[in-house]
């Protein structure tokens, strides 16, 4: 986790991330939190390697889809319900899917602008272009596909469990990383 903060705050400076990074570092920090808690939790309950395996893996790929939702989030959220406001990845120069995408998207020229003000920071970045620039070069969506697809192969580990109040809770949650709005 401290390895993908690090990392975080490297590419923050520069600007420069991609999307492949950006996968390394969340991986690195929420995927690989809750795919720990997910096989500690295995581990307390049976010496099943499959099992402890499979779990994890569903605690990766949940983690994968929360955080891609929480950058959505930051995009959509209201501060009244997220408890933060919006925009508060761009205040902070943190590249997020829904903006990767989104440069990766848009004409060079438009990007470059963007980059510009997320650089410049302070009172000259004006948040609300930089989300317009997200929503019309396809960000939101293509992040809130990802975040689908993750929870799709989390809830896919757990096809191999049988029918039980913890599976039910288990893909519950799956669901709701995806759907939460805070």
């Amino acid at each position: 986790m401290s390895e993908g903060e690090l990392h975080q705050i490297q590419k923050s400076r520069k600007l420069d991330m991609d999307e492949e990074t950006y996968m390394t570092i969340i991986g690195d920090k929420t995927a690989s939190l809750l795919a720990t808690c997910c096989e500690i939790g295995a581990a307390s309950s049976t010496i099943d390697q499959e099992r402890h395996r499979r779990l994890r893996e569903f605690g990766e790929n949940v983690g994968l889809a929360f955080q891609i939702r929480d950058d959505v989030l930051d995009y959509v959220g209201r501060r009244s319900i997220t408890g933060k406001p919006t925009g508060l990845d761009l205040n902070e120069k943190k590249l997020t899917l829904p903006l990767i995408h989104a440069l990766r998207e848009a004409p060079r020229s438009e990007g470059k602008e963007v980059l510009g003000m997320i650089r410049h920071g302070g009172k000259s970045m004006k948040v609300q272009k930089v989300i317009d620039f997200v929503k019309e070069n396809g960000g939101l969506e293509y992040a809130g596909e990802r975040a689908l697809h993750y929870a799709s192969l989390a809830k896919a580990q757990l096809e191999s469990f049988p029918a039980s109040p913890s599976k039910s809770s288990l893909t519950a949650f799956a669901e709701f990383v995806v759907t939460r709005n805070k």
